[in-house]
């Protein structure tokens, strides 16, 4: 005699239409053992318990995946800040320089013309009184 035995809840039956029937009404499998021998093998529970542990290990993977890629995200947006900061740091150094370059420039020119003759003879004639 045959045995209906569903592999994703507990329901079993031995007549083959109540099996089909479950079957379509919950969507499971029925699948029929003889009954000479035990409805479950020595393997089934270590197949069950792989599929268990591979679930298991398959969630935890994607949850650290989720928890490192969370990490880096606000990682680069940390960085892409702080890169923004520099950015505008290094155009504010920039125009210092620029302004401070124009200054030497027209401080060179005013040293060279205070050494000059002209020059030199204008500052003396501004100090006698």
């Amino acid at each position: 005699m045959t045995s209906y035995r569903c592999g994703s809840c507990s329901y079993q039956s031995d007549h083959l239409g109540k099996g089909q029937q479950h079957s379509h009404q919950s969507s499971h499998v029925c699948i029929g053992k003889d009954s000479a021998g035990p409805v479950e093998g020595k393997f089934d529970k270590v197949r069950v318990m792989v599929k268990v542990g591979a679930g298991v290990l398959t969630a935890t993977t994607i949850g650290v995946l989720a928890w490192k890629y969370k990490g880096l995200q606000e990682e680069h947006e940390e960085l892409q800040t702080k890169h923004e900061g520099l950015l505008s740091m290094a155009a504010g150094l920039v125009v210092q320089l620029a302004e401070a370059t124009a200054e030497n420039e027209s401080l060179k020119v005013e040293n060279d013309y205070l050494k000059s003759a002209t020059g030199a003879s204008k500052t003396l004639k501004s100090y006698d009184c």
